[in-house]
């Protein structure tokens, strides 16, 4: 492994941590778009007919 490190310009690291919040995003909103749909079959499920 190399010791020397890799300079990053500001703008290619500004476009890693917008990459990185975009990929964070997107696993949140799946687990809550999924929780949501768990939720609501519940509640109809629930619901008198």
């Amino acid at each position: 492994m190399s010791t020397s490190k890799e300079y990053v310009s500001s703008e290619k690291y500004r476009q890693m941590l917008v990459r990185d919040g975009d990929r964070r995003f997107q696993e949140w909103h799946s687990s809550y778009l999924n929780y949501q749909r768990a939720y609501l079959e519940d509640l109809n499920k629930r619901r008198p007919k």
